[in-house]
């Protein structure tokens, strides 16, 4: 009875697996194929890509890069322009500090993005989006910068709006409460955000003002010869590829028929699965890589001042959420009013961070820099280097 019953199970896995052999192959089809179908993706030559964006640009004499996936350096000082349009997949913390030293030393950051995930960009930016309950059609521009030669009515089709704070951003379409093209300087450069994707799209750019509010924001940003860069890399990857999409429903199927029966032919013996990597270990790992990022970002840029802001600015914002303290205090007092909750050694830490901070931020060595880092960092998450991040760090 018990080879029979063996038979039987190996027989309709085997089926279960010729079965679905087809969907799994159509799956890895759509999914090498899905950008060239992604709604804004430079390679989309249908209605819903940008490919006659990425066409004009480069008949107006714009050297146009699209960066894919596994690009060692997505980002350097002779690109003028970034367009991030409608990312499906998150920036690592690592890609968003590059990203802000490259805007701060004058590169505009173009963000296009309609929908709720993922909001890692925006959030670093103390950007969002919300929902907009009656869509917007056409807006006309509230500023002149983006508005000569004369737009007029613009199709945007917006379905979401743009959260920010109105004495943060210039409010260029829309009002204050229900901003949809808003721009921020940031450093040297800027931070320009759309709500809809529309405009820029193939079938959008034929629209009424859509097309002259394209030319006036590149001619307003971009710098002649310099090259404009289109992201690709983020399109990957998105959980709602599952769901949405014939290939992404095929895939699911083909792993749940799988998992089905792997399961019920295991049924009297099911394993245990194996050990998760510990937490302890995945920061140490993520402090190794933050470091890295840290160490190409100054032997490009050999800008102490960013890095050291951004960092006090983290550690500011981590401690103040711990201790109920405003982060907006000034350094001496902020420090001041910590020191209540930290004992000796932490105190003199944060008084150490902050005078170096505030002092001697483009006097310090690249060891110097590096230990500041690495202080700051253990203390603002509670976590202690080892020594195999410590060894580490010395081979940067």
């Amino acid at each position: 009875m018990l080879l029979q019953k063996r038979f039987f199970t190996d027989v309709v896995g085997v089926v279960v697996i010729l079965a679905l052999l087809p969907l799994l192959v159509l799956s890895a089809v759509g999914w090498l194929n899905s950008p060239q179908r992604a709604r804004g993706s430079a390679w989309n030559q249908g209605d819903e890509g940008v490919s006659v964006l990425v066409n004009w640009l480069q008949r107006e004499g714009f050297p146009v890069r699209l960066v894919a996936a596994g690009d060692a350096q997505p980002l350097s000082s002779q690109d003028t322009v970034l367009f991030v349009i409608a990312p499906r997949s998150a920036f690592r913390y690592g890609e968003l500090y590059l990203l802000d030293v490259w805007v701060r030393n004058g590169g505009t950051l173009f963000i296009v993005q309609e929908d709720d995930e993922p909001r890692g960009l925006l959030r670093y930016y103390d950007l969002d989006v919300g929902r907009l309950w009656w869509p917007v059609a056409q807006s006309g521009l509230t500023l002149p910068v983006f508005n000569w030669p004369p737009v007029g009515q613009a199709a945007v089709d917006a379905h979401r709006f743009v959260k920010v704070d109105c004495g943060q951003a210039a409010v260029h379409m829309g009002d204050c409460t229900r901003p949809l093209l808003v721009a921020m300087g940031r450093g040297q450069g800027q931070v320009i955000m759309l709500s809809s994707v529309r405009p820029l799209t193939n079938a959008g750019l034929r629209r009424p003002g859509n097309a002259q509010l394209v030319e006036n924001i590149i001619r307003a940003t971009a710098v002649p010869g310099r090259t404009i860069l289109f992201d690709e890399a983020h399109r990957q990857m998105s959980a709602a590829w599952l769901f949405t999409t014939p290939t992404g429903w095929a895939l699911w199927l083909s792993l749940l028929g799988v998992g089905l029966f792997v399961v019920w032919n295991n049924a009297a013996s099911p394993t245990r699965r194996a050990p998760q990597k510990s937490s302890r270990g995945e920061q140490e790992v993520d402090t190794a890589v933050a470091i890295n990022y840290l160490a190409t970002a100054e032997r490009q840029f050999r800008r102490h001042d960013v890095i050291m802001a951004h960092y006090w600015r983290r550690l500011q914002q981590t401690l103040a959420r711990r201790h109920g303290i405003d982060p907006a205090l000034p350094d001496d007092q902020f420090v001041a009013a910590l020191k209540p909750y930290l004992n000796e050694t932490a105190a003199g830490t944060m008084v150490y961070l902050a005078n170096a901070y505030r002092e001697r931020a483009n006097m310090l060595s690249e060891n110097e820099l590096r230990q500041w880092v690495s202080l700051a960092a253990e203390f603002t998450d509670q976590q202690p280097l080892t020594r195999e991040v410590y060894e580490y760090q010395k081979t940067i």
